[in-house]
């Protein structure tokens, strides 16, 4: 029988933190209510998709605190992040494996300056539940966890809706999104971690806490195809390496439409404490058993199969 999720909601806010016996606050500038975060993602060729990581995590860290891996990007994408940290490696054909050891060390290196570190790819936005926390920085002073594996919610487009404005918050364009597992990722840390190949999973338990990540793959029809030839044409370890985004337009668009057909939900109140929700993350956590040993630790393959309309709380967050 699986165990009650791992929750730290409504009942762990900072001055609730702040009176438990042993809390150790964070030691910059004097504030217990915040923590000094690096934001660090890994791009090759981003024009359309950085722009937007950049305002998000800018909005959150602050510039100086974001890190972009420029992974030999040829576009001009990196060349003006103003006083945003770009970091150029030497490309090298497309490697899970070895971005993952990669990433993994220069998070590691950077928890030598800061209090944790938030890593993503480029299309996935982190936003702590708006209800309880202003901004990432004040979440991670709440959350009582070392490593914290967000609530993966792919971004969908349904029929009626137009192609995306960059320029504008995704939440106020896109209003579905869907559950998958493979986007509950551990993507904050205040310890060096491990991650496997794809960022999926890492040496660490699953732990949900009022963290959302929202997957922008799906949510423009256009922007999306185009991606998709870049990724196919770009070179890759082996054959094998990253299927998925090497398959033909007609599959892409057929996985579209089909997440566009999926029966909407009325009303989900994204509480991990309540249904359909928290079902959802005791199945992803229950997936472990039997796997701590394996490369990947949980079931990458639970995904609820409906769409789930965001709540108004979270309208302009991302």
């Amino acid at each position: 029988m699986p165990g009650p999720v791992t929750l730290s909601l409504r009942h762990r806010l900072p001055w609730v933190r702040r009176n438990m016996p042993g809390y150790d606050p964070p030691r910059h500038a004097g504030c217990i209510q915040t923590m000094k975060l690096a934001a660090v993602t890994m791009v090759y060729n981003e024009a359309h998709l950085l722009p937007i990581w950049a305002r998000h995590y800018t909005r959150h860290v602050g510039a100086r605190h974001c890190y972009v891996i420029d992974h030999g990007s040829e576009d001009g994408s990196t060349a003006d992040l103003g006083a945003m940290n770009v970091v150029p490696v030497v490309r090298w054909p497309t490697d899970e494996e070895r971005r993952a050891a990669f990433i993994s060390r220069v998070c590691a290196e950077l928890l030598g300056r800061y209090d944790g570190v938030l890593h993503t790819d480029v299309d996935e936005l982190l936003v702590p539940d708006p209800g309880l926390f202003a901004d990432l920085p004040a979440w991670a002073a709440a959350t009582p966890h070392d490593v914290v594996t967000a609530v993966g919610l792919n971004v969908i487009a349904v029929a009626e809706e137009a192609p995306i404005d960059p320029l504008r918050p995704i939440s106020r364009q896109r209003r579905y999104v869907a559950f998958s597992s493979a986007l509950c990722k551990p993507v904050y840390a205040r310890r060096a971690v491990r991650w496997a190949p794809g960022l999926h999973s890492a040496d660490a338990p699953v732990v949900f806490d009022s963290l959302f990540l929202f997957h922008l793959r799906y949510c423009d029809r256009a922007q999306a195809l185009a991606r998709l030839a870049r990724t196919r044409a770009m070179s890759w370890a082996s054959e094998q390496a990253g299927a998925h985004a090497r398959v033909s337009d007609a599959e892409f668009i057929s996985l579209l439409d089909n997440f566009a057909a999926m029966p909407r939900r009325e009303h989900v109140a994204f509480d991990a404490s309540l249904p359909p929700m928290a079902d959802w993350l005791r199945k992803v956590q229950a997936s472990q058993q039997g796997r701590e040993f394996e490369t990947y630790r949980i079931d990458l393959q639970i995904n609820a199969y409906e769409l789930w309309p965001l709540p108004p709380r979270f309208d302009g967050t991302f």
